[in-house]
Parts: structure tokens; sequence; C-alpha cells
């Protein structure tokens, strides 16, 4: 009967002991994913936004609400956490607001990539990526991991805290804005648009800001 007994008291102490273990180690994971940096993996540096916010994209009606409009300037890390401004320089700008989880931003990016490999981004305009809407519980991150994969050629910039896309009305994506050389609001469109048409933007862009 002691023997017996004592055979339960090993069993159970081992039970346990390994219930114990395994809480222990899915402590530790815990402790280690919730004390992770929510920007683990993303470029560093402050995101800055100045002047007055544009209205909230507006849809087949935005061109009466938008054009013509002040777009605020603002600044971020690149893929080197080195600190890119928006800024006036001459040039005409065309910004493209990308979320890393979206298929339609997966699809468009190679597509104005092909556009410019093939025919040249037009003298005289900027395009700008701003990856923004960052989620790392999400597909394709971390996101300049993707874009490099998809060959982009031109800046990137890093939304961290989503201020830019609040900043220019951002509702949906993929988002363009178009500015002239004054970064006064020329356009702005969103969903995948045709190569042809992105194509037709951008030069349209250029000769009316010449």
């Amino acid at each position: 009967m002691t023997m017996q007994g004592d055979k339960t008291l090993n069993k159970n102490f081992l039970i346990a002991a390994g219930v114990l273990l395994v809480i222990g180690f899915a402590v530790a994971v815990g402790v280690t994913l919730s004390t992770e940096p929510l920007t683990a993996g993303l470029p560093e540096g402050e995101t800055t936004v100045t002047g007055d916010p544009l209205p909230t994209y507006a849809g087949e009606n935005d061109d009466n609400v938008a054009i013509g409009l002040s777009a605020p300037t603002f600044s971020g890390p690149n893929e080197n956490s080195e600190i890119i401004a928006l800024e006036k320089n001459g040039n005409a700008k065309a910004i493209l607001f990308l979320a890393h989880w979206c298929n339609y931003c997966q699809a468009e990016v190679p597509s104005v990539q092909e556009w410019i490999d093939t025919i040249g981004v037009p003298e005289g305009i900027d395009i700008i990526a701003v990856a923004t809407s960052i989620d790392r519980s999400r597909g394709n991150y971390p996101p300049h991991d993707w874009l490099e994969r998809e060959g982009w050629s031109e800046t990137q910039i890093y939304d961290l805290d989503k201020k830019i896309g609040d900043a220019y009305g951002l509702t949906s994506f993929p988002y363009w804005v178009f500015l002239d050389n004054e970064l006064n609001v020329k356009a702005r469109r969103t969903g995948s648009l045709p190569q042809d048409a992105v194509g037709q933007l951008l030069v349209q862009l250029a000769l009316e800001s010449r």
C-alpha cells in the first residue's frame, strides 16, 4: 500500500513538474513577444508633418474637393533610416501610399515599376512610395523587404505612425496623390490604376509643371 502510494505521488509530482515547465516556457515566450518593439524590423526615425491636412478623399467628387489645395509637407525614414523630406525642389510629385498587406498594392508596385523600367520617369517628376498602415501581424511584413523584392527604384518613406496617411486624407489602398511643383494638389486617385493611366497622369503632370 505504501509502495503504491509512493508511486502515485511520484507520478503526480512528475505531471505537476511538466505542467510548470510548459507554463514557464509559455510565459517566457509571451514576455519575449510582448516586449518586442512594434517597429522591430522597420527603419528607424521620426515622422513629421507640417501644414494643414487635406480633406478625406471624396471618391468620384474628389477633384471638386481637393484640386488646388496646398499639400502638407512631411518627412520620415527611408529604407536605410535616413530622413527624407517632401519639399519644393522644382519637381512635381507623384505620391503612392501603400500597405504591405494589401493585395491591390502588391499588384500595383510591379506594374508601376515595369512602366518605370520600360518608359522611365518623366523629367521633372519625383515618384515617392509611402509605406503606411504597417502591421507586423499581417502578411508581407516588413514592407521594405517587399519593395526590395519588387525592385522598387524610386524613393520610399515609412509612415510608422500613419501621420502622413492621415494628413493626406487616406481612405483606401493603393492611394495616389499628384502634386505640382508648388506642392498643390493636381489629382488624387484610389484603387489599382491601369499602367497606361499611371503613365498618362505622370506625363500630364510633368507637362503642366514646366
